[in-house]
């Protein structure tokens, strides 16, 4: 399948003010962040600038320092697992630092629940192509403008979603 997405270009508002993207790759597995920082960022010049952490402890510490636009997050660490991770991140940051999920976690409960505590996105490590992950750190940075659906009156998935399991987290 042949992916619709478009390569993001460089920012002129925001962050850096057309500066790099300052990522903070939290990942156990250095293949994997190495992986990862390579898909993230091509060369010198790219839009993005990827710092690795291999721990949560480390991640959490880094982040009480300015200079990270965007946090990417795996779920599966050793420290903890699943939405339990990402709640420990956003603990940290609130809302000032957007938190994309890229993980092999492909469960509907956690991609549901980290919605919930305002991951930007959720995305499967194999079924994501350099592209959407570039993409996706982009928008959780620089936001696009919002969708029809939205905008009138309709809901997107993600807001169903999110209710849904609001609700369910309720009783």
């Amino acid at each position: 399948m042949k992916s619709t997405c478009t390569e993001p270009s460089i920012h002129r508002s925001g962050p850096g003010l057309g500066s790099p993207i300052q990522v903070l790759l939290i990942e156990d597995d250095p293949d994997a962040a190495a992986y990862t920082s390579a898909q993230v960022s091509h060369s010198q010049d790219d839009i993005f600038r990827v710092e690795w952490k291999s721990n949560l402890l480390n991640a959490i510490s880094r982040l009480g320092k300015p200079g990270v636009d965007v946090v990417l997050l795996d779920l599966g660490m050793p420290e903890l697992e699943g939405y339990k991770t990402h709640l420990a991140i956003t603990s940290v940051v609130g809302k000032t630092v957007p938190v994309v999920i890229l993980t092999g976690d492909d469960s509907i409960a956690s991609q549901a629940i980290t919605k919930v505590q305002g991951a930007s996105n959720y995305l499967i490590k194999q079924r994501t192509s350099p592209v959407e992950l570039r993409r996706a750190l982009y928008e959780a940075v620089v936001p696009v403008t919002t969708s029809k659906a939205s905008s009138d009156g309709g809901s997107t998935i993600g807001e169903t979603v999110s209710r849904l399991v609001t609700r369910m987290l309720r009783k």
